[in-house]
């Protein structure tokens, strides 16, 4: 069952959410396919008045289920705002709210507590890629996080490995270099966390033109998608690229 995520970031206004949502609400589907959508917070209201079917995604989350803390929205926050998800270390947190792998282990488990979905966002910078030290990467942020949390995690996990060197930059990873990320993902998620389903999801310039060689991999369960999604027939396209793919 592939999942088509859409991250909006700072993007749309209420009228703009309201219409991508009932426009992709209302078109056909590959079969079996979850779409998610994580819009601003401003809009998940929008989103879920427009297309209660979609499942909705907070972009951020905090780690304290309530408390003085101006600014952040806490898991159960999210989950009476009708989200089932959320995003947790995305590489755009990591780079400019300092997000570190220790915090996101926090947001994780806040999550859980709720009864949400943890999208914990892993991913090597060119730099890494350059010098070879990629899987080295991936590794240290998923044991830094994951090694925090401790025993069988009490509800599903999804990693999107979004590789920073591709994202917004127009040049994908390949559909191989992907499906060797997520074994190596699944590798250390069974040895932080003991055996578990871990859905991955791939991220980084996907378009309707590359969409189905990712699924293809047997080892990608679905795409976390960036600009591709803002424009509700490009993100429509990917599906129906799927759809008829084969």
């Amino acid at each position: 069952m592939a999942v088509f995520a859409a991250n909006w970031k700072m993007y749309k206004n209420l009228a703009e959410a309201a219409h991508w949502a009932s426009a992709v609400a209302a078109a056909p589907h590959p079969p079996g396919a979850e779409v998610w959508v994580f819009p601003p917070f401003t809009a998940l209201h929008a989103v879920r008045a427009a297309a209660p079917g979609l499942l909705l995604g907070g972009q951020d989350v905090a780690w304290a289920d309530e408390g003085a803390y101006t600014g952040f929205v806490s898991a159960p926050q999210l989950r009476d705002a009708g989200c089932s998800l959320a995003l947790v270390a995305h590489s755009e947190r990591r780079r400019y709210a300092g997000e570190h792998d220790v915090l996101a282990a926090r947001k994780i488990a806040a999550l859980w507590r709720a009864g949400l979905t943890p999208v914990y966002c892993v991913g090597e910078e060119q730099e890494d890629r350059l010098a070879g030290r990629g899987a080295q990467r991936l590794a240290q942020q998923l044991e830094a996080a994951l090694g925090e949390l401790g025993g069988q995690p009490p509800g599903p996990l999804v990693i999107a490995y979004e590789p920073v060197w591709a994202i917004g930059s127009g040049t994908p990873a390949t559909p191989d270099e992907a499906s060797q990320a997520a074994a190596l993902i699944r590798e250390r998620v069974a040895r932080s966390l003991g055996p578990l389903e871990v859905r991955v999801l791939y991220g980084g310039s996907t378009s309707p033109g590359t969409a189905a060689a990712f699924l293809r991999e047997p080892a990608i369960d679905g795409l976390l998608v960036g600009s591709a999604s803002l424009d509700a027939s490009t993100f429509l396209a990917m599906l129906e690229a799927v759809r008829t793919d084969g």
